[in-house]
């Protein structure tokens, strides 16, 4: 079951970076000292795909907690089988190539949810850990 798992985690997060970054151009715009929250994505190593579009507000803290907030749910299918939940409100610890302690994000493998808890950057690759699940795959 966990290879199973594992081949499904890999178009989603492909879906995660293509889908968000079509849409990238529609994101409000940032302010004269803030930066937009697919920008501090960068900052950190990691491509701005992994936020779906909508992001309505954020906050970064100096200790790398993070809030970053949506004006509804996103939900969406990917190849057909695969559901992705992003809650209103994400939240997690960010440092270079980390993210950590992740909240609200979520993921359908078969018949059960799982909670995305940690993201990280090995090289070129990015890592995902759902659960007990963990897949690597190229950025």
């Amino acid at each position: 079951m966990a290879k199973h798992t594992t081949l499904l985690l890999v178009p989603i997060v492909a879906i995660l970076l293509t889908a968000t970054a079509a849409t990238l151009a529609k994101a409000p715009a940032p302010t004269a000292n803030k930066p937009t929250a697919y920008e501090m994505l960068g900052r950190y190593g990691f491509p701005p795909g992994i936020l779906p579009e909508g992001v309505h507000d954020y906050e970064l803290r100096p200790n790398g907690s993070f809030e970053v907030h949506f004006s509804d749910e996103c939900k969406f299918r990917v190849d057909g089988q695969y559901d992705v939940h992003y809650s209103t409100r994400v939240a997690g610890n960010i440092k270079n190539d980390t993210i950590s302690g992740l909240e609200g994000i979520k993921v359908k493998v078969f018949i059960a949810w799982a909670s995305i808890k940690e993201v990280g950057r090995d090289g070129d690759e990015l890592r995902l850990l759902a659960g007990i699940i963990s897949k690597s795959f190229p950025d």
